[in-house]
Protein backbone atom coordinates (compact mmCIF):
# COMPACT_ATOMS: atom_id res chain seq x y z
CA UNK A 1 0.00 0.00 0.00
CA UNK A 2 0.94 3.39 -1.03
CA UNK A 3 0.43 6.50 1.63
CA UNK A 4 1.26 10.12 0.27
CA UNK A 5 -0.62 12.96 1.63
CA UNK A 6 -3.97 11.68 2.43
CA UNK A 7 -4.62 9.52 -0.19
CA UNK A 8 -3.69 5.26 -0.50
CA UNK A 9 -3.42 3.77 -3.51
CA UNK A 10 -4.23 0.07 -2.62
CA UNK A 11 -6.85 -0.65 -5.19
CA UNK A 12 -4.27 -1.95 -7.59
CA UNK A 13 -5.10 -0.07 -11.18
CA UNK A 14 -5.34 4.02 -11.50
CA UNK A 15 -9.13 3.72 -11.65
CA UNK A 16 -9.51 1.71 -8.80
CA UNK A 17 -7.44 4.61 -6.90
CA UNK A 18 -9.54 7.04 -8.84
CA UNK A 19 -12.88 5.82 -7.59
CA UNK A 20 -11.77 5.62 -4.60
CA UNK A 21 -11.37 8.88 -3.63
CA UNK A 22 -13.70 9.09 -1.28
CA UNK A 23 -13.92 8.64 2.55
CA UNK A 24 -13.50 5.06 3.63
CA UNK A 25 -15.81 4.89 6.16
CA UNK A 26 -18.80 3.12 4.92
CA UNK A 27 -21.08 2.25 1.83
CA UNK A 28 -22.09 6.34 1.85
CA UNK A 29 -20.10 7.88 -1.06
CA UNK A 30 -20.96 11.64 0.27
CA UNK A 31 -17.79 12.73 1.27
CA UNK A 32 -14.86 13.04 -1.28
CA UNK A 33 -11.05 13.48 -0.85
CA UNK A 34 -10.80 15.57 -4.08
CA UNK A 35 -13.69 17.74 -3.73
CA UNK A 36 -11.18 20.71 -3.77
CA UNK A 37 -8.92 21.88 -6.90
CA UNK A 38 -5.97 22.00 -4.56
CA UNK A 39 -6.95 18.18 -3.20
CA UNK A 40 -7.15 17.13 -6.82
CA UNK A 41 -4.19 18.47 -7.92
CA UNK A 42 -2.26 16.83 -5.19
CA UNK A 43 -4.06 13.39 -5.96
CA UNK A 44 -3.28 13.50 -9.66
CA UNK A 45 0.94 14.41 -8.66
CA UNK A 46 0.74 11.26 -6.76
CA UNK A 47 -1.35 8.97 -8.81
CA UNK A 48 0.73 7.63 -11.40
CA UNK A 49 -1.84 8.54 -13.88
CA UNK A 50 -0.92 11.42 -16.13
CA UNK A 51 2.25 12.14 -17.79
CA UNK A 52 4.47 15.12 -16.56
CA UNK A 53 3.03 16.89 -19.46
CA UNK A 54 -0.31 16.60 -18.33
CA UNK A 55 0.10 17.20 -14.95
CA UNK A 56 1.69 20.73 -16.14
CA UNK A 57 -1.84 21.24 -17.75
CA UNK A 58 -3.47 20.44 -14.77
CA UNK A 59 -1.42 23.33 -12.81
CA UNK A 60 -2.23 25.87 -15.91
CA UNK A 61 -5.68 25.55 -14.98
CA UNK A 62 -6.40 28.62 -12.87
CA UNK A 63 -10.09 30.29 -13.47
CA UNK A 64 -11.82 29.00 -10.41
CA UNK A 65 -14.74 28.68 -12.29
CA UNK A 66 -13.21 26.45 -14.74
CA UNK A 67 -12.27 24.20 -11.50
CA UNK A 68 -15.56 23.88 -10.57
CA UNK A 69 -16.71 22.89 -13.91
CA UNK A 70 -14.06 20.21 -14.44
CA UNK A 71 -14.29 18.89 -10.82
CA UNK A 72 -18.16 18.54 -11.33
CA UNK A 73 -17.11 16.40 -14.37
CA UNK A 74 -14.42 14.46 -12.73
CA UNK A 75 -17.23 13.44 -9.96
CA UNK A 76 -19.68 12.87 -11.95
CA UNK A 77 -17.29 10.49 -13.90
CA UNK A 78 -16.08 9.01 -10.69
CA UNK A 79 -19.37 7.50 -9.67
CA UNK A 80 -20.46 6.25 -12.92
CA UNK A 81 -17.52 4.07 -12.93
CA UNK A 82 -17.81 3.34 -9.70
CA UNK A 83 -21.81 1.93 -10.38
CA UNK A 84 -19.93 -0.26 -13.35
CA UNK A 85 -17.73 -2.24 -11.04
CA UNK A 86 -19.25 -2.35 -8.21
CA UNK A 87 -22.14 -4.24 -9.89
CA UNK A 88 -19.41 -6.07 -11.58
CA UNK A 89 -17.62 -6.85 -8.46
CA UNK A 90 -21.28 -8.31 -7.19
CA UNK A 91 -22.83 -9.81 -10.12
CA UNK A 92 -19.97 -10.20 -12.78
CA UNK A 93 -19.63 -9.23 -16.17
CA UNK A 94 -23.74 -7.64 -17.33
CA UNK A 95 -24.56 -5.17 -19.38
CA UNK A 96 -25.92 -2.57 -17.10
CA UNK A 97 -27.09 1.25 -18.25
CA UNK A 98 -23.76 3.08 -16.62
CA UNK A 99 -21.72 0.69 -18.76
CA UNK A 100 -23.57 1.44 -21.78
CA UNK A 101 -23.34 5.23 -20.95
CA UNK A 102 -19.90 5.11 -20.50
CA UNK A 103 -19.25 2.59 -23.64
CA UNK A 104 -20.60 5.60 -25.88
CA UNK A 105 -18.53 8.32 -24.00
CA UNK A 106 -15.58 5.89 -24.92
CA UNK A 107 -16.11 5.69 -28.38
CA UNK A 108 -16.42 9.23 -28.89
CA UNK A 109 -13.21 9.55 -26.64
CA UNK A 110 -11.05 7.48 -29.03
CA UNK A 111 -12.59 9.36 -31.70
CA UNK A 112 -10.52 12.57 -30.76
CA UNK A 113 -7.68 10.75 -29.49
CA UNK A 114 -4.29 9.28 -31.19
CA UNK A 115 -2.52 6.25 -30.39
CA UNK A 116 1.12 6.76 -28.70
CA UNK A 117 3.42 4.21 -28.26
CA UNK A 118 4.57 3.14 -24.44
CA UNK A 119 6.57 0.82 -22.95
CA UNK A 120 3.83 -1.58 -22.59
CA UNK A 121 2.31 -1.53 -26.21
CA UNK A 122 0.33 1.28 -27.30
CA UNK A 123 -1.88 3.52 -25.42
CA UNK A 124 -4.84 5.98 -26.68
CA UNK A 125 -3.21 9.48 -25.92
CA UNK A 126 -6.00 12.30 -25.44
CA UNK A 127 -5.86 15.34 -27.37
CA UNK A 128 -5.24 18.01 -25.22
CA UNK A 129 -6.02 20.87 -27.65
CA UNK A 130 -10.04 20.26 -26.34
CA UNK A 131 -11.38 20.41 -23.50
CA UNK A 132 -12.68 16.76 -22.68
CA UNK A 133 -9.34 15.60 -22.66
CA UNK A 134 -8.75 15.19 -18.69
CA UNK A 135 -12.55 13.50 -19.04
CA UNK A 136 -10.92 11.19 -21.75
CA UNK A 137 -7.52 10.26 -20.00
CA UNK A 138 -9.80 8.59 -17.39
CA UNK A 139 -12.07 7.19 -19.61
CA UNK A 140 -9.02 5.13 -21.44
CA UNK A 141 -7.75 4.25 -17.74
CA UNK A 142 -11.43 2.74 -16.67
CA UNK A 143 -11.30 0.89 -21.01
CA UNK A 144 -8.30 -0.36 -20.49
CA UNK A 145 -9.39 -2.03 -17.02
CA UNK A 146 -12.33 -3.46 -18.66
CA UNK A 147 -10.18 -5.30 -21.09
CA UNK A 148 -8.12 -6.62 -18.50
CA UNK A 149 -7.76 -9.91 -16.91
CA UNK A 150 -7.00 -8.34 -14.18
CA UNK A 151 -11.04 -7.93 -13.52
CA UNK A 152 -11.45 -10.97 -12.60
CA UNK A 153 -9.94 -10.31 -9.36
CA UNK A 154 -12.27 -6.81 -8.68
CA UNK A 155 -13.58 -6.99 -5.15
CA UNK A 156 -15.87 -4.54 -2.92
CA UNK A 157 -14.78 -4.02 0.67
CA UNK A 158 -17.17 -5.64 2.72
CA UNK A 159 -17.34 -2.55 4.67
CA UNK A 160 -16.75 0.75 2.83
CA UNK A 161 -16.99 1.48 -1.07
CA UNK A 162 -13.74 1.09 -2.10
CA UNK A 163 -12.78 -1.70 -5.12
CA UNK A 164 -9.86 -3.75 -5.13
CA UNK A 165 -7.98 -6.27 -7.19
CA UNK A 166 -7.63 -9.32 -4.78
CA UNK A 167 -4.33 -10.80 -5.92
CA UNK A 168 -3.82 -13.44 -2.74
CA UNK A 169 -4.44 -16.43 -2.88
CA UNK A 170 -7.28 -18.75 -1.13
CA UNK A 171 -9.96 -16.91 0.91
CA UNK A 172 -8.95 -13.79 -0.31
CA UNK A 173 -9.24 -10.04 0.97
CA UNK A 174 -12.72 -8.85 2.50
CA UNK A 175 -11.58 -5.69 3.33
CA UNK A 176 -9.77 -2.63 0.96
CA UNK A 177 -7.00 -2.53 4.12
CA UNK A 178 -6.77 -4.31 7.09
CA UNK A 179 -5.47 -1.32 9.25
CA UNK A 180 -8.96 0.71 8.55
CA UNK A 181 -11.81 -1.11 7.39
CA UNK A 182 -10.64 -4.80 8.86
CA UNK A 183 -9.99 -3.77 12.28
CA UNK A 184 -13.67 -1.47 12.05
CA UNK A 185 -15.37 -4.55 11.12
CA UNK A 186 -13.65 -6.44 13.83
CA UNK A 187 -14.85 -4.00 16.44
CA UNK A 188 -18.02 -3.95 15.70
CA UNK A 189 -18.27 -8.04 15.93
CA UNK A 190 -16.23 -7.88 19.13
CA UNK A 191 -19.01 -5.34 20.96
CA UNK A 192 -21.87 -7.07 18.98
CA UNK A 193 -20.66 -10.44 20.85
CA UNK A 194 -20.35 -8.66 24.14
CA UNK A 195 -23.58 -7.25 23.72
CA UNK A 196 -25.12 -10.74 22.92
CA UNK A 197 -22.97 -12.47 26.02
CA UNK A 198 -24.06 -9.45 28.44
Amino acid sequence: MIKQNSFSFLGGHPTLDFINTVVDQDKDRGCSSIAQWEHFLEWVSASGMFTDVQIKAFHQIVSSAEQEQLLKVIHKLREKEYAVLSDIAMNGFQPNKPLLELESKIKEAIGRASLSAAPEGYQWQPDMAQKLWIEDAFLFSFEQLLRSQELKKLKECGRCSWLFLDKGRGRGRRWCDMSTCGNRAKLASFRNRAREEG
